[in-house]
């Protein structure tokens, strides 16, 4: 045993606890950084001395065997499970206020007033049937409640592209977030072999596989390398140091109503599809080929069933020169963007057919041109008894139709249908805050144990930097007895 191994004793010690100070200035500084954990000085004894003839065995010192971080696995799975949840209902509220915002309900601007004042046109016009001042307002209402269909529907069909926009991203999103995961497998499983602990390189890698789990779903392996394996549907994203990559296809359309379906998400290597569970990409697939087909699906044929019907009723009219009305409304096809009020109506008001056409009957007392009932007739769809056909094999022209024993009106049709949007808002909206006070709660316990609390690392500070001056004074102590077995012993 050397003579002075005390002193080696107390050199381990203070750098020990220099390298548990430089430890805890880690910390402090990055007390502030996004994902990093708290990093502690595992300290532990050297191997110990025998004292010749079996007298028992005597401590060598101290050595800081591992700088480690702080982290609970179980909760950071969760965390991120809980993360995905969230990020899919914040997804659908998002993009289901956008479509709210649309119709513009209740307010003076929404599509509901501007198809009350369509009727309320009607209305008027039955009241002076040959007057031109009538007839130029329901022809100006007309094009209004036409534009504002065109307006309507476009700006869903530009939510809608968005939407399918917003996959694509994400989609790169994801390979982007796979390639940093698999560049940092690789320096992990490096150092990892050499016997080092690459803490701030996991914070990183952790970081990431947060910000992955805002996208997709997914299932993470640990690997006794390092390295981090991820699978969606049981096939790896990243796998040790490779890194698979997602692409869209096109997604088609729908068999019965023609609807474009989202962008498929596929592997890129082989084009099989990859389903999407929980997540921004569900979320924004759910919406977009649910919700919004579903309201799109439904306006559409409020609107054709309107128009069906103004067209049925103004031809069972007639106009001021006696003749028999035609279609009030114009369209090419089966496309809501082409329809239109009538050109020859738009030329000539007087073509608005506010009469009845006489029933060729002998004994029918025919109307004159300037009578109204035709225009009470048409004013009255508003409150008229409609059905509405559920098959999804019916065209969207024919869903909506007049029907005597209908169970609502065009008017309550709508406001149901505005009021489904709320609701879907709402409840996506509180969904979205009762997951975020979950994942609060979840991330309060998270920075409770991997969080830095300056306040303890002060208290570590101070008990660190007494353990190096002690060491520092114990080396003191050594110095004068050696002092004075060297220098005074021989005098």
């Amino acid at each position: 045993m050397s003579t002075f191994f005390g002193l080696n004793i107390s050199r381990l010690g203070m750098m020990a606890q220099q390298k548990a100070l430089e430890v805890t200035s880690h910390n402090i500084a990055n007390a502030n950084t996004p994902g990093y954990s708290r990093q502690v000085a595992h300290m532990g004894t050297t191997t110990p001395l025998s004292y010749p003839q079996g007298q028992g065995m005597l401590g060598s010192g101290v050595l800081v065997d591992e700088v480690a971080r702080v982290r609970n696995s179980f909760l950071d799975s969760q965390i991120r499970k809980e993360n995905q949840t969230l990020a899919k209902w914040e997804t659908r509220n998002y993009f289901l206020g956008q479509i709210e915002t649309v119709f513009m309900e209740p307010s003076e601007t929404g599509f509901n007033k501007t198809l009350s004042r369509f009727f309320d046109s009607w209305q008027e016009l039955s009241l002076n049937p040959e007057g031109s001042p009538a007839r130029a307002a329901l022809i100006e209402n007309s094009n209004a409640f036409v534009n504002s269909v065109h307006h309507t529907y476009e700006q869903l069909k530009t939510i809608r592209s968005d939407m399918s926009e917003q996959i694509t991203m994400k989609v790169d999103e994801v390979n982007t977030l796979a390639e940093q995961i698999k560049d940092l497998n690789r320096q992990i499983t490096t150092l990892t072999a050499k016997g080092d602990t690459p803490a701030d390189l996991l914070d990183r890698r952790d970081l990431l596989l947060d910000d992955l789990s805002e996208i997709i779903e997914f299932d993470t392996v640990f690997t006794p390398s390092g390295s981090v394996n991820l699978y969606l549907g049981g096939r790896a994203l990243v796998y040790e140091n490779t890194a698979n990559k997602l692409a869209t296809a096109p997604g088609g359309n729908d068999e019965h109503t023609g609807w474009p379906l989202s962008p498929k998400i596929v592997w890129e290597r082989d084009d099989r599809e990859v389903k999407m569970q929980n997540g921004q990409l569900a979320g924004i697939i759910e919406t977009r080929d649910v919700s919004l087909k579903q309201y799109m699906e439904d306006f559409e044929s409020m609107i054709w069933g309107v128009v069906n019907a103004v067209n049925l009723t103004h031809t069972q009219g007639m106009d001021l020169h006696g003749e028999r009305g035609g279609e009030y409304f114009t369209f090419t096809g089966d496309h809501l963007e082409t329809l239109q009020v009538s050109e020859d109506i738009k030329k000539e008001p007087s073509r608005i057919a506010a009469a009845l056409y006489p029933d060729p009957e002998p004994d029918q007392v025919y109307a004159a041109p300037g009578d109204g009932s035709n225009a009470v007739n048409i004013a009255q769809l508003r409150q008229g008894k409609i059905s509405i056909d559920t098959d999804p094999e019916t065209s969207l022209q024919e869903r909506v139709t007049l029907d005597p024993e209908g169970t609502t009106t065009f008017e309550h049709f709508y406001r149901d249908n505005i009021a489904r949007i709320g609701v879907d808002t709402q409840e996506s909206d509180r969904m979205a805050q009762n997951q975020a006070s979950l994942l609060a709660m979840l991330g309060q316990r998270k920075d409770s144990i991997s969080g830095v609390s300056l306040d303890e690392e002060m208290a570590n500070m101070v008990q660190f930097q007494l353990a190096y001056q002690a060491s520092a004074r114990v080396i003191t102590t050594f110095d004068d007895i050696y002092d004075t077995l060297i220098n005074r012993m021989l005098r």
